[in-house]
C-alpha cells in the first residue's frame, strides 16, 4: 500500500503505515484540528510527487502534507470515537468513486510493460517521467537531428527485465523511444478504460454490499 493523501472540497484519503483514512473533508477537518491550505491535495510519499491546487511537481517533501501522513494514527482515533452516522448511499458512492480515481491514478503511474527493445520490460511510468519524455519527444520531433546530438548513445531509459527485480538502464533509439512513448499511451488508456468501468459499476451498484463487492485490485 502506498502512502499517499487525496484530497478535495468533498472527500480526503490518507494512506500510511498500512492504515487508511477516509472521510469527508468536513469530518477531516476536525479530525486534524487544523485548516488545510489547498484546494486538492495529490500527495504520494511513495513515489515522491505533490500536486497541490491542480498544479504539478510542487516541492517535496511538503511538511503540511508530511504531518497529515504522520497523523494517521490520530485521524483514525479522533474518527473513531466521532458519533457514526450511516452514510447515504450516495455517500458511500462518492468515497467508492474517490477510491476508483486514486486506484486508476497509482496503476497509471506503477510502471508498465514494453517490447521496444525486443524483449519484454517494466519501464516506470511515474508523472515525472511521463513529462520528461514528453518534452524530449518534443524537442525530437521538432529537430530530429537533435536526438544523436543529445543521446550519442541511445535515450537513457529504466527498467526491469522480465522475471527480474534488479532495475537496469536501457539507451534506446529513436525508433524504439517513439514505440516506448506509444506503448505508454496504451498502456495510460487501458488504465483508464478499467477505472471507467469500475466508475460504471459504483454509478450501477444499489446497495452497501454491491459497492463492497466491487475489487479494486
Amino acid at each position: 500500500m502506498q502512502d499517499l493523501i487525496i484530497y478535495d472540497k468533498d472527500n480526503v484519503i490518507v494512506q500510511s503505515e498500512g492504515k487508511v483514512y477516509q472521510d469527508t473533508t468536513i469530518n477531516f477537518i476536525t479530525d486534524y484540528g487544523e485548516k488545510v491550505n489547498y484546494q486538492t491535495v495529490d500527495y504520494n510519499r511513495t513515489t515522491q510527487t505533490c500536486w497541490l491546487n491542480g498544479e504539478a511537481f510542487q516541492a517535496y517533501p511538503n511538511t503540511i502534507c508530511e504531518d497529515i501522513l504522520n497523523s494517521i494514527d490520530t485521524l483514525l482515533e479522533k474518527q473513531g470515537k466521532r458519533e457514526y452516522i450511516l452514510p447515504t448511499l450516495d455517500e458511500l458512492k462518492d468515497i467508492k468513486l474517490s477510491e476508483v480515481d486514486a486506484w486508476t491514478a497509482y496503476k497509471i503511474t506503477g510502471g508498465f510493460i514494453s517490447q521496444c527493445t525486443g524483449n519484454p520490460v517494466r519501464y516506470d511510468s511515474d508523472r515525472d517521467t511521463q513529462n520528461t519524455v514528453s518534452s524530449d519527444l518534443n524537442t525530437i520531433y521538432l529537430s530530429p537531428e537533435k536526438f544523436n546530438e543529445n543521446f550519442p548513445n541511445g535515450y537513457p531509459m529504466r527498467g526491469y527485465p522480465e522475471n527480474t527485480n534488479i532495475k537496469q538502464v536501457y539507451f534506446l533509439t529513436k525508433e524504439q523511444l517513439l514505440q516506448w512513448n506509444v506503448d505508454l499511451g496504451l498502456h495510460r488508456g487501458t488504465c483508464k478504460q478499467n477505472g471507467w468501468i469500475k466508475q460504471a459499476e459504483v454509478n450501477a451498484a444499489q446497495s452497501k454490499e454491491e459497492l463492497d463487492a466491487i475489487i479494486l485490485d
